[in-house]
């Protein structure tokens, strides 16, 4: 008895020294990659934690829901279901679609960070006005345990940082099923001052949450925001005062990437260039979305025009940008064609090489498609085929 007591103490002992180990070497990772010395390689964890039907449809999430309501987005499937039904199928694709084992596949595959979209609701309160503060109550309980256990196990556990985007604002930010609209196609985010101040508590209480916590690289502030030009002073404040908050109330110095409207994803779109910028902001990136889907279709284009367009057009975007370091949250080898696997990898290569100009890295879009293991929108697929090669 007493051997096996020194065996499970000494065991004990080991695995405490291995842990300390990969919590010192992911902080230094982390500086490394704040600091731009190192930059993010990694992956987006979509349609998990804000799910998306048109990528997970195969899920347990949607048993029963009709596909015109499924689509719109998990308020609208929560609504159809109620919390009876809903509950407990949303906690069963959250305990299934990522665990422990994807995070051990990304870190084997070479990367060194996860995307991780949330939605307002994930952190369980609405400390705002107006008749809408119950919205969030719609939503399947229990999400902040998964992030939880992303930040506070399975990155220490496997070397790998996270970055929370915040995917879903209160009122939505972009209309779309991504958000999660209670209106489809609406984005009331923008127009009502308490969906903004909702969002500010949100990423306030995010990055406390997880301030100390080896694993946590920071959060992308919203994502994919799209309504007017008119609307671009809203959003840009809404950036000041999260950054405001996060540095001076959470003394934070995590990482803030900051997205400009969906449409702005040129150099000289807008004064985003000028935009919070050092030296009176630190630790800063510029976030891009960069897809070959929308705007390319087949009746205009062909694989080998959009190689060509990437490797004589979009590559002057990253050389002529003057801003804060670049940041590609989302891209992908998705496209509107059946590429054969040599012309394939000449897309991939053709966009790695590109990203390579972005200091602070990129995060593909996505690590699993739920029911097409064959998709191109599954990275951990297109590592498989062979398609995807960094280093």
């Amino acid at each position: 008895m007493q051997r096996q007591t020194c065996i499970l103490l000494l065991f004990v002992s080991l695995f405490s020294i291995s842990l300390s180990a990969s919590i010192a070497s992911l902080a230094d990772l982390k500086k490394q990659v704040i600091d731009g010395k190192v930059p993010s390689r990694g992956v987006n964890l979509g349609g998990w934690l804000v799910a998306e039907k048109w990528m997970t449809g195969g899920s347990p999430a949607w048993t029963g829901v009709p596909d015109d309501i499924a689509n719109k987005g998990e308020y609208s499937a929560m609504k159809y279901l109620g919390h009876e039904k809903g509950d407990p199928q949303f906690d069963e694709h959250r305990r299934t679609f990522i665990t422990e084992q994807d995070f051990k596949e990304i870190s084997e595959a070479g990367m060194n960070t996860v995307r991780l979209p949330v939605g307002y609701w994930i952190v369980g309160f609405d400390h705002t006005w107006g008749s809408d503060v119950d919205s969030w109550k719609a939503y399947a309980p229990g999400g902040l345990n998964y992030l939880d256990k992303a930040i506070r196990e399975w990155g220490p556990a496997h070397n790998i940082l996270v970055l929370i985007s915040f995917h879903a604002a209160k009122g939505s930010q972009n209309g779309n099923d991504n958000s999660s609209p209670e209106v489809p196609g609406e984005a009331d985010w923008f127009g009502y001052k308490e969906n903004v101040n909702n969002s500010l508590d949100a990423v306030e209480f995010l990055a406390a949450r997880y301030k100390d916590e080896a694993a946590f690289l920071g959060i992308g502030l919203l994502n994919e925001p799209s309504r007017t030009d008119a609307d671009i002073p809203v959003l840009q404040q809404y950036y000041e005062d999260a950054y405001g908050r996060i540095r001076f109330n959470v003394k934070s110095d995590c990482l803030l990437s900051v997205m400009p409207m969906l449409y702005q994803q040129k150099p000289y779109d807008g004064n985003w260039a000028t935009f919070m910028t050092e030296p009176n902001f630190y630790n800063m990136r510029h976030e891009w979305h960069h897809y070959h889907v929308w705007g390319f279709e087949a009746d205009k284009w062909t694989p080998d025009k959009i190689i060509t367009w990437i490797n004589s057009v979009e590559t002057k975007y990253y050389d002529e940008w003057k801003g804060n370091w670049l940041f590609v949250g989302e891209w992908s080898i998705a496209s509107n064609f059946n590429m054969d696997d040599a012309t394939l990898k000449r897309f991939a290569n053709a966009q790695l090489n590109m990203f390579k100009k972005a200091v602070g890295g990129w995060t593909y879009w996505a690590w699993r498609y739920y029911d097409n293991t064959e998709s191109e929108w599954s990275m951990k697929a297109m590592l498989k085929r062979g398609m995807l090669q960094w280093q």
